[in-house]
């Protein structure tokens, strides 16, 4: 009997079509391989035949066993899953029972027959479970509903759900895909060093670029139904371009923005400021919740900023009427997260472009307009047809050319992008990414780009700008960053950019719930008792570079320093 999982010319189809072709494979025990691939290339389906929970309109043929017993076919051993084998499906975090209590689910997956007496005979484990995933305060954690759980916890508890079991097996389809990539990175590494010290096999499905890579043994590659050769990795490109030389055209000085919240004000951007020559490019590296949206959207006042100035060409925005700005508009465009959200539905791409340079290009007459709005599409590489379709009839990859178009139409000269490729797989992200830049350099743009992602920072940014709980932590050219990164969270970001595993644990801490101090200090390596009473304040460090750190050039422990 051969250990672990054994898979031989699975294949899984529907009607006459092979969706996944004679697929070969084995995970031995305490191994973690990933199996990467784009969206649409089998991976989501060859994990739930696996599991005997295929589609009920698709065939699999083929053979797979869990430690000599047969997962499908008419001879599969009905009672593995669940026990012995373990499935965590997309969005698996989601999937959870909003209306029962953390205390319930886990009593039912270790057995315990249901929540007794307020505290369950099982707490004990089901605490210790929790914990090894990475959750704090997990025991006053067990009353709680899935819905009272931010997205990190969420995943917490799903992931602990399935290891509760203590099955041979565990399959996990995109576990915490949608999370920031430093969090997901330290989720992974402790699901992995779980199957690693339990002996369970462990196969992770996910895109080229969702961090499984980092904490695998092996990677297989899955490509539209077969396995292929896994290629070399490719080095992510950093930005090289040389400072454009020239006086600042966008000035940025101690920005803040603040909410009401009853009788006080919430801060969630505070001290944040930079300067741009004309062509310059600028990335904006945070996780969620670190004020990287708030300062896009202010820089073009989206969303009202408390205090600062962010001066464009000479001209104070924050000062100007709604009149002037309405003037400036056609000079600074924005790229949203969700493309498809930021078009009408019922209306063609055509008509929100020609609506966009009435608006903002009053010169173009209206007889000219369709024939900007194609050539507009033309240039982002859409055929011109796409201006006689509606939003919902493209795809996501298309849905952001679209977007990109409209913004690119009225040609500005700044050009602000709030996380544009979210919606996007790997591939289409790179080759959108590469538009991008094609069109920044041969407009002349400049450029505000934010992001979650540190590899993207480095790619577009020639300078980065690291923002955590609504303050800047970190500034410097991204080679720089690249090679010398001196905050503990940018290299956080960086190492899970580069899936070379992570440095911090835990879930980012928004600027709102801040309360004096360091915002890392909960989850950094370097925290010292002096970090809980004094925020640090961005320093010099080195010519061009600077840091928001009161210990970054000691050491990792806790303790003051001699």
């Amino acid at each position: 009997m051969t250990a672990g999982l054994t898979v031989a010319g699975l294949t899984v189809g529907r009607g006459t079509r092979a969706l996944v072709d004679r697929v070969g494979l084995e995970v031995a025990p305490g191994e973690v391989v990933a199996l990467v691939g784009p969206a649409g290339s089998g991976k989501s389906l060859l994990l739930r035949a696996l599991a005997g929970l295929p589609p009920p309109d698709v065939w699999v043929e083929g053979a797979a066993a869990l430690d000599g017993r047969a997962l499908v076919g008419a001879d599969a051993t009905a009672d593995l899953l669940g026990s012995q084998l373990v499935l965590i499906p997309q969005h698996g975090a989601a999937a959870l029972a909003s209306h029962r209590s953390l205390a319930d689910l886990f009593a039912e997956a270790l057995g315990g027959g249901g929540h007794r007496a307020g505290i369950i005979p099982a707490s004990e484990q089901t605490v210790s479970l929790l914990e090894r995933v990475g959750m704090t305060g997990a025991l006053r954690r067990l009353p709680l509903h899935p819905s009272d759980l931010s997205d990190g916890a969420l995943w917490r508890t799903a992931l602990a759900l399935a290891i509760a079991p203590g099955p041979r097996l565990v399959l996990a389809d995109a576990p915490a895909d949608g999370l920031d990539p430093s969090v997901r990175a330290a989720l992974l590494d402790r699901l992995a060093r779980w199957a690693r010290e339990t002996g369970a096999g462990l196969l992770i499905a996910g895109r080229p670029d969702g961090g499984a890579d980092a904490v695998a043994d092996r990677v297989l590659r899955l490509g539209y139904g077969r396995l292929d050769p896994e290629p070399a990795p490719r080095p992510r490109p950093v930005a090289a371009d040389a400072a454009p030389a020239g006086p600042p055209v966008l000035s940025v000085r101690d920005l803040a923005v603040s909410f009401p919240v009853g009788r006080a004000r919430m801060t969630v951007l505070d001290g944040a400021g930079f300067e741009l020559a004309e062509g310059d490019t600028l990335a904006l590296l945070g996780e969620s919740g670190s004020g990287k949206s708030i300062f896009a959207r202010a820089l073009l006042r989206l969303v009202p900023a408390s205090a600062g100035q962010v001066t464009w060409r000479g001209r104070d925005l924050l000062s100007c009427d709604d009149a002037a700005m309405r003037g400036l508009r056609r000079e600074m465009q924005m790229l949203f997260p969700d493309a498809r959200g930021a078009f009408d539905p019922l209306r063609t791409i055509g008509d929100h472009i020609t609506e966009t340079l009435a608006s903002l290009r009053p010169d173009i007459s209206k007889a000219e307009r369709s024939d900007s709005a194609m050539n507009a599409l033309r240039k982002v590489g859409l055929p011109s047809s796409t201006a006689d379709r509606r939003i919902g009839a493209l795809t996501a990859a298309e849905a952001a050319l679209a977007g990109l178009a409209r913004a690119l139409a009225p040609e500005p000269r700044l050009l602000v992008c709030d996380e544009p490729l979210s919606r996007l797989d790997g591939d289409e992200r790179a080759a959108f990414l590469d538009r991008l830049l094609e069109l920044r350099r041969d407009g002349h743009l400049t450029l505000v780009y934010a992001t979650q992602d540190a590899g993207q920072a480095l790619h577009v940014g020639r300078r980065v700008l690291v923002m955590m709980a609504g303050r800047p932590v970190e500034l410097a050219p991204a080679a720089t960053l690249a090679r010398d990164a001196h905050h503990p969270y940018t290299r956080a970001m960086l190492a899970a950019a580069h899936a070379s595993g992570p440095v911090l644990d835990g879930d980012p801490v928004p600027a709102m719930l801040v309360r004096g101090g360091c915002g890392l200090r909960t989850r950094c390596p370097k925290a010292r008792p002096f970090c809980t009473a004094n925020a640090p304040v961005l320093e010099p460090v080195a010519p061009g570079h600077r840091v928001s750190c009161h210990y970054w050039d000691l050491p990792d422990g806790h303790g003051d320093p001699d």
